[in-house]
């Protein structure tokens, strides 16, 4: 019972990673240390069911609540509080950026080394600009109604949310 309530806390963990901005479910498996194990449960979940179930039951029930209670909260705060809620957010992401030079100046100096950096950060950068600018093409008026959001860019934002929460960053 225990094992299956802290799994369930991992797994809201997890939901809460798939709703809020700049937090991915991938690196938080891996924090848990839980991301082999789901991994391995979901591919080979056929050949042992029963173990495979018990251990992915308490991750999803708290994926479930996870995403709800937490998709609640940042609509009231992004409704409510919106310029905040959203600084907020862009703090935290840009917050990771003297950890990422640190490690930068930990690595060997070489200018190969600085130039595949520098080309990552190029890459990001323009799928970062490219993705609001889809968004500005794709969309009408209202951006919160999804009445008026094209299908390829729906697909799209979900193909590139997939991939963050899949495969960690660290």
């Amino acid at each position: 019972m225990k094992s299956f309530f802290i799994d369930s806390l991992k797994g809201i963990a997890l939901g809460a990673g798939a709703i809020l901005p700049g937090i991915s479910s991938g690196v938080l498996c891996v924090i848990f240390g839980i991301y082999e194990k789901l991994l391995d449960s979901i591919l080979y979940f056929f050949k042992d069911i029963r173990k495979n179930f018990r251990f992915l039951l308490p991750i999803f029930i708290g994926v479930f609540i996870g995403v709800l209670i937490f998709s609640n909260f940042l609509q009231y705060f992004l409704i409510t509080f919106p310029i905040q809620t959203n600084s907020i957010f862009i703090g935290l992401i840009l917050g990771t950026i003297p950890s990422l030079l640190e490690t930068l100046k930990k690595e060997e100096n070489t200018s190969k080394t600085n130039f595949k950096y520098f080309l990552a950060f190029l890459i990001c950068f323009s799928i970062g600009v490219g993705s609001v600018l889809l968004e500005n093409s794709f969309s009408t008026t209202d951006i919160g109604s999804i009445e008026n959001v094209s299908f390829l860019y729906l697909m799209l934002s979900g193909f590139i949310m997939s991939v963050g929460i899949v495969i960690p960053r660290s």
